[in-house]
C-alpha cells in the first residue's frame, strides 16, 4: 500500500525538507502532492483524497485550521500534522482532531516519530470489512465504520457519512473485523479511533466533526471493555 500525503506550506524550503524526510524514511511508502497555495490545496479535495497531511498554520489569506475544517467535512480521521513556529496554536489546532504538532526547524528528530505514529494509525495490512445486504455487495475499509449497532438479526453499520445493513450473528461480526473493535454492549461494537470519552455507563463516539454518540456500556462487557479501549488508545496515541 502507498500512502498518499499532501504538503502544504507556503515556504518551499519547508516542503522540500518534509518531502526530502519522507523519501529518506522509505521512498516508497509515500505518493507526495505539495501545495504552495492553500486554496489549491481545498480545490484539489474535490477530486482528490489523501491518507495525511502536513500543513502550515499561517497563510496570507487562510489558516490551516481552516484548510483541516474543510478536510474534516468528509474525512474525520486521516492524520493532519500541523507544522507551525508558534507554540500559541496548540489549543486551537487540537479542536480539529489534529494528529500531530512540529514546531519549526523540521528536523528528522521531529518528523520521524510522527511519521511511526502515523503508519501505525494507519494500519497499512488493515483488511477490508466484506458483506452484503439485499443481494448487493460491499466493501468498506475498516477505518471507515465508526460503530456497529444490532438489532435482532439485522447488524447497522455506521460510517461518518452513511448507515448501511448486513444480517449477521455477533460472532460471525467478531470474527471479521481487527482488533480495533470493541463490544461494549449485546447490541453495540465500537471502533476505537473514534472514542471520544468514556463514562460510566456510555461511550461517547465521534461520528463525524459535526456530530457525537452516546453508547450504552452494559454492565457484563463494562470493565473489560474499558481495560481494551484505554489500552488500545495509548498503542494508536
Amino acid at each position: 500500500m502507498v500512502i498518499k500525503v499532501a504538503i502544504c506550506d507556503d515556504v518551499p524550503v519547508i516542503t522540500k525538507a518534509i518531502e526530502d524526510l519522507m523519501l529518506e524514511y522509505d521512498s516508497s511508502l509515500f505518493e507526495i502532492d505539495i501545495y504552495y497555495n492553500p486554496f489549491r490545496l481545498i480545490e484539489s479535495l474535490k477530486e482528490n483524497t489523501y491518507d495525511m497531511y502536513f500543513l502550515d498554520i499561517e497563510f496570507p489569506n487562510l489558516s490551516g485550521i481552516e484548510i483541516a475544517e474543510t478536510i474534516r467535512e468528509n474525512n474525520y480521521t486521516c492524520p493532519i500534522i500541523f507544522i507551525t513556529s508558534f507554540k500559541e496554536y496548540m489549543e486551537k489546532v487540537f479542536k480539529v482532531n489534529t494528529f500531530d504538532y512540529i514546531l519549526k526547524p523540521v528536523t528528522k528528530n521531529k518528523v520521524y516519530p510522527a511519521l511511526n505514529r502515523a503508519i501505525k494509525y494507519l494500519d497499512l495490512n488493515e483488511s477490508k470489512f466484506m458483506f452484503t445486504y439485499n443481494k448487493a455487495f460491499y466493501s468498506l475499509s475498516s477505518c471507515e465504520i465508526v460503530y456497529f449497532e444490532k438489532n435482532k438479526r439485522k447488524v447497522l453499520i455506521h460510517t461518518p457519512s452513511n448507515i448501511y445493513e448486513t444480517i449477521l450473528a455477533t460472532r460471525d461480526l467478531l470474527s471479521k473485523v481487527n482488533d480495533n473493535f470493541i463490544q461494549v454492549h449485546s447490541s453495540y461494537i465500537v471502533n476505537v479511533r473514534y472514542v471520544k470519552q468514556i463514562r460510566n455507563n456510555t461511550i461517547i463516539v465521534n461520528l463525524n466533526d459535526k456530530q457525537t454518540v452516546d453508547i450504552p456500556i452494559s454492565r457484563k462487557f463494562k470493565d473489560n471493555a474499558r481495560k481494551q479501549i484505554l489500552m488500545k488508545l495509548r498503542d494508536i496515541i
